[in-house]
């Protein structure tokens, strides 16, 4: 016998790529730095110092020990970048990282509809909280950037977690943390994000009501890996699967033994 659905009270959502198309900022930045580069560098191989950026970033965005200041950390990649093509110039390598970093934060704005739709949902009786993966002061100056604390009842970040001696995304703590903070049961709660690996993983792992993919792309759902509950192509799209879960929440186990998720 299927479990009774209870109504929803919460709706946690991902930052990066879900509520901000964090990827568009990250490319303007980059033609931010290589315009500067031409500008301080005009011998250097833009196209290739951003490429050595890039790895070196992927590989390691912050001092694991977390002893060393992001801001400074991230410049020494600049100044590795750089190395690779002969150039030792620290105050070149701040430069490129303060056009990085001050560029990507200036466009780090939700995406249309998003303040409409988290207004709606609270005008409606739900909590909204933000649960983001990185770095916790990166992060929080994208919070700020963006001016969540003034839209979402509450915003946690994995970076502080880490630091507390917990884990982020997937690991079902924060997830946690987030329902006892808005005052909800996991079962009342559905989280929405870009990631299958963070994001919907870790709505499994909490065992929330709900799981929501942001598909921009129209990627296929990998045949192996985490299956979301939903998937919609915006984020915006959330109030039409918000209004299913209601309505099941209303029918009886049978007449919901049929439903399909979009």
């Amino acid at each position: 016998m299927l479990a009774e659905r209870k109504p929803l009270k919460a709706v946690f959502f991902d930052l990066d790529d879900t509520l901000v198309l964090t990827q568009d900022a990250d490319l303007q930045a980059y033609a931010a730095v290589a315009e500067l580069t031409h500008q301080l560098l005009p011998q250097v191989d833009v196209d290739r110092l951003i490429d050595d950026w890039r790895i070196e970033f992927v590989s390691s965005p912050w001092d694991p020990t977390h002893q060393v200041d992001v801001h400074i950390w991230r410049t020494a990649l600049w100044c590795k970048a750089l190395q690779k093509q002969g150039v030792a110039d620290q105050e070149v390598a701040s430069q490129l990282y303060g056009c990085f970093h001050q560029t990507r934060m200036q466009l780090f704005t939700f995406e249309p509809g998003v303040h409409d739709l988290v207004t709606q949902l609270k005008s409606q009786g739900f909590s909204c909280a933000i649960i983001t993966n990185g770095h916790a002061s990166i992060q929080r100056a994208k919070l700020a950037a963006c001016q969540a604390a003034g839209l979402f009842d509450a915003m946690l970040v994995g970076g502080e977690e880490v630091l507390g001696g917990r884990e982020e995304k997937p690991d079902p703590h924060i997830f946690l943390k987030a329902c006892a903070i808005l005052d909800c049961h996991p079962s009342e709660a559905v989280h929405i994000g870009d990631s299958l690996s963070s994001d919907i993983q870790g709505g499994i792992n909490a065992k929330l009501a709900a799981t929501i993919w942001v598909n921009r792309d129209g990627r296929p759902l990998p045949a192996t890996g985490p299956k979301p509950t939903f998937i919609v192509e915006h984020v915006t799209q959330l109030a039409d699967v918000l209004q299913q879960l209601q309505r099941e929440a209303t029918e009886s186990p049978m007449s919901r033994y049929h439903s399909c998720p979009l």
